[in-house]
């Protein structure tokens, strides 16, 4: 069984006021959101596929891929448009390798998902078909309403979340035959935000349930799911490492 890491991040860092791709932005003493993701090490994947856009694909054969691990690999998503063509490139390619895989998507701005947390989701693997950590928050801006049927909301288009909800982490693990069974159905009936005018990633699980067991992983601490995506992260997160250092 092949274990594979996914990291989409063709994003820009426009909202963090760089110019460089998003994943490259610095975070705390010199180290990158890709350095700390690095930093938990590659062993227990048997393959890291990055997904780049062109200019970040020329930033890392530039700066980064003589010292990256033998086994991270970079594909291109020639335009920036969400983490739904993202990710239907991403399912198509691998389905098409005639290869059975067990398939951790790790969003490209989410530096503390560790490796034990990867240990973790490989091993809800071997018994159920998806596994999604969830943490509980004030004001998610996208939160995962619990139930039969499962309702995902979000706020960036509109939808009203509740005060204290559950979200998700960034992270997400999933069989071949849980994507096989759902993301052909999802392709043809995603609905297109009312805001943005994007099919966004995460309704796939409102599909992904009609068809495969999910098991909501709710024992994960809260700093594993900070992202970073505006000035505002990113101080969390250096704060976050500061405080950290602190300790040690």
């Amino acid at each position: 069984m092949k274990k594979i890491i996914v990291i989409p991040a063709a994003g820009k860092g426009s909202r963090l006021n760089s110019d460089l791709p998003k994943i490259f932005t610095t975070v705390y003493q010199s180290k990158s959101i890709f350095d700390l993701i690095l930093d938990q090490g590659t062993s227990h994947a048997d393959e890291i596929i990055l997904l780049l856009s062109p200019s970040g694909q020329d930033y890392f054969d530039s700066h980064i891929a003589l010292d990256a691990p033998e086994n991270l690999h970079v594909w291109v998503q020639e335009s920036a448009t969400g983490m739904f063509d993202a990710m239907n490139q991403v399912f198509g390619t691998l389905l098409n390798r005639q290869e059975d895989f067990q398939l951790i998507v790790q969003w490209g701005d989410q530096p503390f998902c560790d490796a034990e947390l990867h240990q973790t989701l490989f091993s809800d693997l071997e018994k159920y078909q998806v596994s999604v950590p969830l943490v509980w928050v004030s004001s998610p801006y996208v939160q995962f309403k619990l139930g039969s049927p499962l309702a995902v909301w979000e706020s960036r288009e509109g939808e009203k979340c509740d005060a204290f909800g559950f979200k998700d982490m960034g992270i997400f693990a999933f069989t071949r035959e849980s994507i096989e069974s759902a993301w052909p159905l999802f392709k043809i009936n995603a609905p297109f935000g009312k805001v943005t005018g994007e099919r966004n990633f995460v309704k796939f699980f409102e599909t992904v349930q009609q068809k495969s067991a999910i098991f909501w992983r709710l024992d994960q601490p809260y700093y594993k799911s900070i992202g970073i995506n505006t000035p505002e992260e990113l101080n969390e997160a250096n704060l976050f490492l500061r405080q950290k250092d602190q300790i040690h």
